[in-house]
C-alpha cells in the first residue's frame, strides 16, 4: 500500500506503476487503488489459498469458509468475517499466506498471463520488501513468465519467499500486486485477460473495482 520510502522512484522500472498508485476520493481503510495502477479497463482479486493448520496437508477454498459462516462471498471478503460469524478456537483451523501467492495459483495464473502477453518481457520487482530487508533499492528481475520461479529462487537470499510485489509485461497489459501483508493478490487488465482469470479453474476469484476494500477490517454486510 502506499507508503514513504527512503528512496526514490524517479528514472526506475517502478516509477510509471508509483505514479499511478493511490486513493481516488478519503474513506476508510485501503482500497485497490493503492495496490494496483489505475487506467485498467477490470480488477481482479485472487484468493490465496487455504491451507489447514493441523498439519493434514488439507486445503479449502474461501468460498466454502464463507458459506460454512453464512457471510456472502464478496469482493471485501476478509477471513475475519467467519471468524466473527463463528468464534473459533484459539488457533484457527484454517490459513492462507501473506505475501505470496501459493505456487499452485501462481502456476495457473502464469499460464493465463502468457496467453495474453506470449514471450514478451517481464519485471518481477520487489518494493517493500527489499526496505525490510536491508536492500538499498528496489529489486527489479526481467525475464520471461515461465522463470518466475526461478526470479522468486535466485532474490530468496535477498528478500525472503514473498513476492514477487508487482509484475508487468513490457507492454503494462496488466499488472500483478501481491501485498506484503495481504492473503490476497490483484491483477489490473483488460477486460478479455479479466475474463480469462475468472474463468481459471486453478484460481479462485472475484472481480473487483479500483475503490474495493482489500484490508481486514471491513465488516460483513447484513442479510436482510
Amino acid at each position: 500500500m502506499t507508503e514513504t520510502w527512503p528512496w526514490t522512484y524517479d528514472g526506475t522500472a517502478l516509477a510509471w506503476l508509483h505514479d499511478r498508485l493511490g486513493r481516488p476520493a478519503p474513506g476508510p481503510g485501503h482500497v485497490v487503488s493503492e495496490l494496483v495502477p489505475s487506467g485498467y479497463a477490470a480488477y481482479v482479486r485472487i484468493f490465496h489459498l487455504l491451507e489447514a493448520t493441523d498439519g493434514s496437508g488439507r486445503s479449502r477454498t474461501w468460498r466454502a469458509c464463507a458459506e460454512e459462516a453464512g457471510v456472502p462471498f464478496r469482493p471485501e471478503l476478509s477471513h475475519h468475517w467467519w471468524r466473527k460469524a463463528n468464534p473459533a478456537p484459539e488457533r484457527p483451523l484454517w490459513t492462507a499466506g501473506a505475501g505470496a501467492l501459493d505456487s499452485g495459483s501462481r502456476r495457473a495464473l502464469a499460464h493465463v498471463l502468457a496467453e495474453v502477453s506470449g514471450e514478451q518481457p517481464v519485471h518481477f520487482a520487489y518494493d517493500l520488501a527489499a526496505v525490510l530487508w536491508g536492500e538499498d533499492e528496489p529489486l527489479v528481475r526481467t525475464g520471461s513468465l515461465t522463470e518466475l520461479e526461478n526470479v522468486r529462487e535466485a532474490v530468496r537470499e535477498l528478500v525472503g519467499d514473498d513476492g514477487p510485489e508487482f509484475w508487468w509485461p513490457q507492454d503494462r497489459a496488466w499488472v500483478v500486486t501481491t501485498d506484503y501483508d495481504l492473503l490476497s493478490t490483484y491483477v489490473g487488465c483488460s477486460a478479455r485477460t479479466a475474463r480469462l482469470l475468472l474463468d481459471e479453474p486453478g484460481l479462485e476469484t472475484l472481480p473487483v473495482a479500483s475503490g474495493t476494500r482489500v484490508d481486514w477490517y471491513t465488516v460483513p454486510p447484513r442479510h436482510p
